[in-house]
C-alpha cells in the first residue's frame, strides 16, 4: 500500500521532495566550502616559501599572514558553530591583539606556566549549561 500511495501522490509530493533534496545538497556544499581550510593552509605554505626564497619581504609576509590567519579563525568559528570536529585537536588560533601582548612579555614564571596548564585542563572539560539557560528548538514540517 505504501508504494502505491507514493506513486499516486507523486505529482503532488514529488516537486516538494525534489526541492527539499536540492536545497539540502546546496546546503551541504555551502557548509563544506565554509569549513574547508585546506586552501588557506596551502596559501600559508606558499607564503612561507616565498619568504624563504626572498620573493617577498618581512612586512608583506606579516600583512598577508595576518589576513590568512583571520580567515582561519573564521573557518574555525564556522566549524564550531556547525558542531564539527577541529583537525589537530583542541588548538585555538589566538587573535592578533593577544599575540602582540604575548610577544611583549619576556619572562614566564613557573607559576604562570602552572596556571596556563590548569587553564588548558579546564578547556578540555565538557561544557555544561547553567540551569534554565538551555533551550531546545523543534522545527516540524507540515508538508
Amino acid at each position: 500500500m505504501g508504494i502505491l500511495k507514493h506513486l499516486l501522490f507523486w505529482p503532488v509530493t514529488g516537486p516538494s521532495f525534489l526541492i527539499r533534496f536540492s536545497l539540502g545538497r546546496v546546503q551541504g556544499v555551502v557548509r563544506e566550502e565554509l569549513t574547508d581550510d585546506t586552501r588557506i593552509k596551502a596559501e600559508l605554505m606558499e607564503l612561507q616559501l616565498a619568504l624563504e626564497l626572498g620573493d617577498i619581504d618581512d612586512a608583506e609576509y606579516v600583512a598577508r599572514e595576518a589576513e590568512l590567519m583571520q580567515q582561519l579563525r573564521e573557518i574555525r568559528e564556522w566549524r564550531e558553530e556547525f558542531g564539527m570536529g577541529v583537525a589537530g585537536g583542541a588548538v585555538r588560533v589566538q587573535p592578533a591583539a593577544t599575540v602582540e601582548a604575548d610577544a611583549s612579555a619576556d619572562v614566564v614564571t613557573e607559576a604562570d606556566a602552572r596556571a596556563s596548564a590548569a587553564e588548558d585542563q579546564t578547556d578540555r572539560l565538557p561544557r555544561t549549561a547553567a540551569p534554565g539557560s538551555a533551550s531546545i528548538e523543534l522545527h516540524l514540517d507540515d508538508e
